[in-house]
C-alpha cells in the first residue's frame, strides 16, 4: 500500500471506521471503506462488508441519550466484535501492512 504506514478500523459513532496514517504524518487521518477501495485497491465486496458492519454500530447510536447507546446484549456486542476483528484479518492481508483492530471489547493487530 504505496504511501501508508498503517491502518486502524476502530468505529466512532458519526465519523467512517478507518483511519490511515501515511508516511509523514504524525496522526493518521479519517477514511471511509470506499475511500480505502479506490485509493488502495481493496475489493469492492470488502468495502461493502466493512461498510455493512459500521452501519450495525452506527445505527445503535441513539442521539437523544448516548450514554445509552449500544448493542442490546452482550452476545451481539461480541459477534459485532468478532466480525470486525476478521475484516482487520482480510484487510492486514490485503493491504500488507500493520493494521490495527479496536472496539470497547479490545484490541488486535495483524500484519507487519
Amino acid at each position: 500500500m504505496i504511501g501508508a504506514v498503517s491502518v486502524r478500523l476502530a468505529p466512532e459513532w458519526g465519523t467512517d471506521p478507518l483511519w490511515v496514517r501515511r508516511e509523514g504524518d504524525p496522526i493518521p487521518g479519517n477514511c471511509s471503506a470506499d475511500r480505502l477501495g479506490r485509493e488502495f485497491g481493496v475489493s469492492a465486496r470488502l468495502v461493502a462488508a466493512i461498510d455493512a458492519w459500521d452501519d450495525e454500530f452506527q445505527a445503535v447510536y441513539d442521539p437523544d441519550d448516548p450514554a445509552d447507546s449500544g448493542f442490546p446484549d452482550e452476545a451481539a456486542t461480541l459477534a459485532w466484535h468478532e466480525r470486525g476483528e476478521r475484516l482487520a484479518e482480510r484487510l492486514a492481508k490485503v493491504l500488507q501492512i500493520r493494521t490495527e483492530f479496536h472496539t470497547a471489547c479490545g484490541d488486535r493487530v495483524f500484519g507487519s
